[in-house]
Protein backbone atom coordinates (compact mmCIF):
# COMPACT_ATOMS: atom_id res chain seq x y z
CA UNK A 1 0.00 0.00 0.00
CA UNK A 2 2.66 2.58 0.76
CA UNK A 3 4.38 1.60 -2.35
CA UNK A 4 1.55 2.56 -4.19
CA UNK A 5 0.81 5.88 -2.56
CA UNK A 6 5.08 6.70 -2.75
CA UNK A 7 5.03 6.26 -6.47
CA UNK A 8 1.99 8.73 -6.82
CA UNK A 9 3.95 11.24 -4.88
CA UNK A 10 6.54 11.02 -7.02
CA UNK A 11 4.61 10.84 -10.82
CA UNK A 12 3.16 14.10 -9.73
CA UNK A 13 6.15 15.77 -8.22
CA UNK A 14 8.41 14.95 -11.41
CA UNK A 15 6.28 17.04 -13.84
CA UNK A 16 5.01 19.60 -11.70
CA UNK A 17 4.42 22.10 -14.61
CA UNK A 18 2.62 19.18 -16.86
CA UNK A 19 -0.63 19.81 -15.09
CA UNK A 20 -1.85 22.99 -17.10
CA UNK A 21 -0.39 21.89 -20.58
CA UNK A 22 -3.44 19.67 -21.56
CA UNK A 23 -5.65 22.38 -21.01
CA UNK A 24 -3.61 24.73 -23.38
CA UNK A 25 -3.19 22.14 -25.50
CA UNK A 26 -7.05 21.99 -25.98
CA UNK A 27 -7.45 25.56 -26.04
CA UNK A 28 -5.37 25.66 -29.01
CA UNK A 29 -6.93 22.69 -30.68
CA UNK A 30 -10.49 23.39 -29.88
CA UNK A 31 -11.18 26.13 -32.00
CA UNK A 32 -9.18 24.73 -35.29
CA UNK A 33 -11.56 21.32 -34.79
CA UNK A 34 -14.88 23.38 -34.19
CA UNK A 35 -13.68 25.31 -37.51
CA UNK A 36 -13.41 22.03 -39.64
CA UNK A 37 -16.58 21.07 -38.68
CA UNK A 38 -18.44 23.68 -39.07
CA UNK A 39 -16.25 24.56 -42.42
CA UNK A 40 -17.66 20.72 -43.37
CA UNK A 41 -21.25 21.67 -42.33
CA UNK A 42 -20.98 24.84 -44.68
CA UNK A 43 -19.69 23.09 -47.46
CA UNK A 44 -22.41 20.01 -47.19
CA UNK A 45 -25.12 23.19 -47.67
CA UNK A 46 -23.60 24.26 -50.63
CA UNK A 47 -23.48 21.49 -52.50
CA UNK A 48 -27.40 20.89 -50.65
CA UNK A 49 -28.41 24.28 -52.40
CA UNK A 50 -26.65 23.63 -55.77
CA UNK A 51 -28.19 20.53 -56.25
CA UNK A 52 -31.63 21.99 -55.49
CA UNK A 53 -31.12 24.93 -57.82
CA UNK A 54 -30.67 22.34 -60.34
CA UNK A 55 -33.48 20.54 -59.84
CA UNK A 56 -35.73 23.79 -60.16
CA UNK A 57 -34.04 24.41 -63.47
CA UNK A 58 -35.01 21.12 -64.06
CA UNK A 59 -38.19 21.56 -63.37
CA UNK A 60 -38.75 24.35 -65.39
CA UNK A 61 -36.83 22.91 -68.37
CA UNK A 62 -39.77 19.63 -68.14
CA UNK A 63 -42.38 22.75 -68.32
CA UNK A 64 -41.08 24.64 -70.76
CA UNK A 65 -40.47 21.40 -73.10
CA UNK A 66 -43.76 21.13 -73.08
CA UNK A 67 -46.60 22.52 -76.19
CA UNK A 68 -48.23 25.43 -75.58
CA UNK A 69 -46.11 26.35 -72.36
CA UNK A 70 -45.29 30.05 -71.57
CA UNK A 71 -42.49 31.84 -69.97
CA UNK A 72 -44.55 32.60 -67.07
CA UNK A 73 -45.80 28.83 -66.39
CA UNK A 74 -41.94 28.12 -66.52
CA UNK A 75 -41.00 30.93 -64.55
CA UNK A 76 -43.91 29.93 -61.81
CA UNK A 77 -42.65 26.00 -61.30
CA UNK A 78 -39.07 27.15 -61.20
CA UNK A 79 -40.14 29.52 -58.47
CA UNK A 80 -42.38 27.36 -57.13
CA UNK A 81 -39.42 24.56 -56.27
CA UNK A 82 -37.20 27.34 -54.94
CA UNK A 83 -39.76 27.89 -52.53
CA UNK A 84 -39.96 24.33 -51.54
CA UNK A 85 -36.48 23.99 -50.60
CA UNK A 86 -36.44 27.42 -49.10
CA UNK A 87 -34.12 28.91 -51.57
CA UNK A 88 -34.80 33.31 -52.01
CA UNK A 89 -33.22 35.76 -54.45
CA UNK A 90 -33.20 33.76 -56.96
CA UNK A 91 -33.58 34.70 -61.29
CA UNK A 92 -34.46 32.70 -64.41
CA UNK A 93 -33.54 32.94 -67.67
CA UNK A 94 -35.00 31.25 -70.08
CA UNK A 95 -33.60 30.59 -73.58
CA UNK A 96 -34.07 31.11 -76.26
CA UNK A 97 -36.63 32.94 -75.03
CA UNK A 98 -40.58 32.55 -74.94
CA UNK A 99 -40.56 28.91 -74.76
CA UNK A 100 -44.48 29.24 -77.14
CA UNK A 101 -42.50 30.57 -79.84
CA UNK A 102 -39.59 27.54 -79.80
CA UNK A 103 -40.42 25.17 -82.62
CA UNK A 104 -41.02 21.23 -82.12
CA UNK A 105 -37.15 19.95 -82.07
CA UNK A 106 -35.31 22.24 -80.96
CA UNK A 107 -33.47 22.66 -77.38
CA UNK A 108 -34.94 24.91 -74.52
CA UNK A 109 -32.71 26.08 -71.81
CA UNK A 110 -33.41 27.23 -68.26
CA UNK A 111 -30.72 28.87 -66.13
CA UNK A 112 -31.34 29.42 -61.74
CA UNK A 113 -29.17 31.66 -60.18
CA UNK A 114 -29.50 33.00 -56.60
CA UNK A 115 -27.04 34.36 -54.18
CA UNK A 116 -25.32 32.17 -52.13
CA UNK A 117 -25.11 35.27 -49.21
CA UNK A 118 -28.59 35.07 -49.18
CA UNK A 119 -29.11 31.23 -49.03
CA UNK A 120 -25.72 30.11 -46.71
CA UNK A 121 -26.31 28.52 -43.60
CA UNK A 122 -23.41 29.78 -41.21
CA UNK A 123 -22.13 33.06 -42.77
CA UNK A 124 -18.44 31.35 -43.03
CA UNK A 125 -17.84 32.66 -46.38
CA UNK A 126 -15.29 35.62 -44.85
CA UNK A 127 -13.37 32.29 -43.25
CA UNK A 128 -13.59 29.97 -46.75
CA UNK A 129 -14.07 30.16 -50.18
CA UNK A 130 -17.94 29.54 -51.12
CA UNK A 131 -19.08 29.93 -54.18
CA UNK A 132 -21.20 33.48 -54.81
CA UNK A 133 -23.72 32.40 -56.65
CA UNK A 134 -25.81 29.02 -56.95
CA UNK A 135 -26.49 28.27 -60.56
CA UNK A 136 -28.39 26.06 -61.82
CA UNK A 137 -28.67 24.31 -65.63
CA UNK A 138 -31.08 22.21 -67.57
CA UNK A 139 -32.06 21.55 -71.64
CA UNK A 140 -34.39 19.62 -72.90
CA UNK A 141 -36.41 18.97 -76.47
CA UNK A 142 -39.17 21.43 -77.26
CA UNK A 143 -41.92 18.28 -77.95
CA UNK A 144 -43.74 17.83 -80.88
CA UNK A 145 -47.52 19.24 -81.45
CA UNK A 146 -50.12 16.46 -79.83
Amino acid sequence: MKFAQHHRVLATRAHPRRRGVETIEVAIALPLLLIVIFAGFEYGWAILRSIQTDHAAREGARVAALHGATAGEVEARVLAALDDAGIVDATVAIEPGDPGLVPPGLPISVRVAAPYRSNRLLGLANLMPLPQELVGRASMVKEPDP
